[in-house]
């Protein structure tokens, strides 16, 4: 399976994860992951460290309350196994930031600790909201496409079924978006 993880950069404390997919909260270390930012300054990596292979995508989002005037946040999509061609995760974790960065001053959502920033915490559940629904987006254990089967796909469908696979996907994320009410993940943040 692949698991989402938000991380940002918090100005006291440097950078922290701020949410992780429910299967990540219990056994699994992936404190490494957010200090990933201090290595790369924007743009999609893959990094490896052990058994655990993710794809990472490093960007800013427009903030009064942050030093330099922007939040700092990195996008993560973790594996524990070979099977996915971790590139083809590419347009899906875009669109998700996408997605984010359209969200009117989801800034908050970075400060929701704080008691002075009204509608933070608002904020948050909404972050909260859409990454819950973009994990719901992403191949679970059933849906796996082995990396081989996964070439044969990439090398051998036109550009044309390349583009209908990515829209599906985020018709899929967009459709879960609106349908959806507040996960039930929120009460435990």
């Amino acid at each position: 399976m692949i698991y989402p993880l938000l991380s940002y950069f918090n100005n006291r404390s440097g950078p922290r994860i701020l949410l992780k997919a429910p299967e990540l909260r219990t056994s699994v270390h992936l404190d490494h992951i957010p200090l990933l930012m201090d290595l790369y300054r924007d743009g999609l990596f893959i990094h490896e460290y052990g058994a655990i292979r993710s794809i990472n995508l490093v960007f800013e989002i427009p903030s009064p309350l942050a030093r330099g005037n922007a939040e700092f946040l990195l996008l993560s999509l973790i594996c524990f196994d070979k099977q996915y061609n971790l590139n083809s995760f590419r347009e899906i974790m875009e669109f998700f930031v996408n997605e984010l960065q359209n969200i009117p001053d989801v800034y908050k959502a970075f400060h929701c600790e704080s008691n002075k920033i009204l509608g933070a915490k608002e904020k948050f559940y909404e972050v909260a909201n859409l990454f819950y629904l973009f994990d719901q987006s992403l191949p679970k254990e059933k849906a796996i496409i082995r990396q081989n089967t996964d070439k044969i796909y990439t090398y051998g469908l036109s550009q044309t079924g390349k583009i209908n696979i990515i829209k599906c996907l985020q018709k899929n994320l967009l459709q879960a978006k609106y349908n959806a009410g507040k996960p039930s993940i929120l009460g435990n943040l």
